[in-house]
């Protein structure tokens, strides 16, 4: 128990992690993002017993910490969490927005840089810009500018899009 809670200290809100735990669930999980929030010691349900262990938040720059999506508990004989590569901002890729990585088919708010749609036709991204990307609760998702409320586009989870991380020093505002 001491080796992993020592080893949580060395890491710090805003460091790009790889943790592997289990969600509220109970199902096993690997989260990889920035460390959202501190870590915070619970008593969690593993196989029926609560347990001491430490719920990590882990998700893309602008994610709310209090989506459970962003949750990972690991507990001292089963969990890990490792340093990992930052993602690269200048990588562009054209995949469903489901696929983007903190959106969930919830009420949830995450960040990118949006390139415009997708699809068969588009070879290469036509904008770079930042987005706010949120569920309107009825199916659809909205792409907006925080500065000024723009929707650049609003869509169902099977559509695609080009899109990239943010760079880090980009902060987003909620609009």
């Amino acid at each position: 128990m001491t080796e992993l809670r020592e080893r949580l200290t060395k890491f710090s809100v805003g460091d790009h992690v790889t943790a592997v735990g289990f969600d509220t669930r109970g199902q096993g999980v690997t989260r990889s993002g920035y460390l959202l929030a501190a870590v915070k010691e619970v008593k969690a349900q593993r196989n029926g017993v609560r347990n001491e262990g430490w719920r990590l938040y882990v998700g893309p720059h602008g994610t709310d910490p209090a989506e459970r999506s962003t949750w990972v508990t690991l507990f001292p004989d089963a969990g890990t969490i490792e340093r990992s590569a930052e993602p690269d901002t200048g990588l562009w890729s054209m995949t469903e927005l489901r696929k983007v990585p903190g959106i969930r088919a919830t009420s949830h708010i995450t960040s990118i840089l949006y390139g415009g749609k997708g699809g068969a036709r588009s070879l290469e991204p036509t904008q770079a810009t930042p987005v706010t990307v949120t569920y309107t609760n009825d199916g659809l998702y909205e792409l907006r500018s925080p500065d000024d409320d723009t929707l650049h586009l609003s869509c169902r989870l099977p559509t695609q899009i080009w899109w990239t991380a943010l760079p880090k020093t980009t902060e987003l505002q909620d609009a």
